[in-house]
């Protein structure tokens, strides 16, 4: 006795699946609807039904509700949709296990991408607000910033080698001469930063409106349009103390060029430092303006913001997680259509075979009784 026999099912697409049995046990045939389904269509185009004297008549004989080759059709028309269904259960495991896999951490990203949409909002509101309320007062044109900070480098640099090359003239190791070139150079800048303080002041006191007058957008900028003189007496130390500053500098810069060199070039080199001092103090005067910076630190934020937010938005886990559901859901969707196509092949197959057969089946359904619905006409 063979140690396998085999059994054909009949099915769809010309094609054939033979059950195996094993003597001591059994092994499924992988889930395949084209397979299992077999070749239906050759065994509908081979079946013959014998000929009886009663089904000569050419409608179809009304004591006859269903041949039992409609019934093993219409079986194997509902047996499509469970075998499709399967089948899309085994080609969407591998993207569903990716998906779940990734699930916690999209579902975090999610969560941190909508919290970071009010930052983001928040962000878009007060750059809208600042232009709104501030735009009409702003002076220094955008971008004409860098150039003030140029100006500034270039006096810092100037006051660095005037100061260092006397040090080292005289005689001082490097790195203490360029540590104190940069110290002196350094508070010689800083002594002309007053000038943004005093530009402010001035700007303020121009824009100056009683609080009342204030509209509700331009309250939360109060602080821009209201302002007095309470602190007048505190800039003007500030401004002695940075005049204090800058001379102490432009003597000792004097003194020590004098030192080693000549008291003209001593006194060249002086008046220099001073210089930028003033030069100092001018370009800090010309460049400030805070409405601009406000409204420039507001867009920087919004920018800052939304680049934030994208760079969330396009998080790995989050894009694996998006397309391995995607592909699940495509494919299990493809199978429902493809069940769906079968179970209407199986049924055209049924009609093949009545067809081919009119000398049993006749060439279409009778005229049902008053009052009665054929099976043939539920069918349809």
């Amino acid at each position: 006795m063979p140690a396998h026999s085999g059994r054909v099912l009949p099915g769809v697409h010309g094609r054939a699946v033979i059950t195996m049995t094993n003597n001591q046990h059994s092994r499924p045939v992988a889930l395949d609807p084209l397979v299992i389904a077999g070749n239906a269509e050759d065994v509908a185009d081979q079946i013959l039904l014998p000929q009886a004297p009663e089904a000569s008549a050419l409608p179809r004989p009304g004591q006859v509700d269903a041949l039992w080759v409609e019934h093993e059709y219409d079986a194997l028309g509902a047996e499509q949709r469970p075998l499709w269904e399967a089948s899309a259960q085994e080609a969407s495991r591998p993207s569903l296990q990716a998906a779940a896999g990734a699930r916690l951490a999209a579902d975090a990203a999610e969560r941190l991408l909508g919290s970071h949409q009010m930052v983001v909002d928040a962000a878009q509101q007060r750059y809208l607000d600042t232009m709104a309320v501030l735009a009409a007062h702003r002076r220094r044109a955008e971008g004409t910033k860098v150039w003030y900070q140029l100006a500034k480098t270039g006096f810092l640099l100037g006051d660095l080698a005037g100061f260092a090359s006397a040090a080292l003239w005289l005689g001082e190791e490097i790195p203490i001469a360029l540590a104190l070139a940069l110290s002196a150079a350094v508070a010689t800048i800083a002594a002309g930063l007053v000038g943004v303080e005093l530009r402010d002041v001035r700007g303020r006191r121009r824009r100056h409106r009683p609080a009342d007058d204030l509209t509700g957008p331009e309250r939360q900028f109060a602080h821009l349009f209201t302002g007095d003189d309470q602190g007048a007496s505190l800039l003007k130390r500030i401004i002695q103390v940075s005049l204090a500053t800058a001379g102490m500098i432009g003597i000792g810069i004097g003194a020590l060029r004098a030192t080693v060199d000549d008291p003209v070039v001593g006194l060249v080199f002086g008046g220099i430092a001073l210089a930028v001092a003033g030069g100092s103090f001018l370009v800090s005067y010309a460049g400030a303006d805070e409405i601009a910076d406000l409204i420039d630190h507001a867009h920087k934020d919004y920018v800052e913001a939304n680049a934030a937010h994208r760079q969330m938005a396009t998080d790995p886990v989050w894009q694996r997680h998006a397309a391995a559901q995607v592909d699940a859901d495509n494919a299990i969707a493809e199978h429902a259509h493809r069940a769906d196509a079968a179970q209407h092949h199986v049924k055209a197959l049924k009609w093949r075979i009545l067809r081919q057969n009119p000398h049993i089946a006749g060439h279409g359904p009778g005229t049902p009784a008053v009052g009665r619905t054929s099976r043939r006409e539920e069918d349809r």
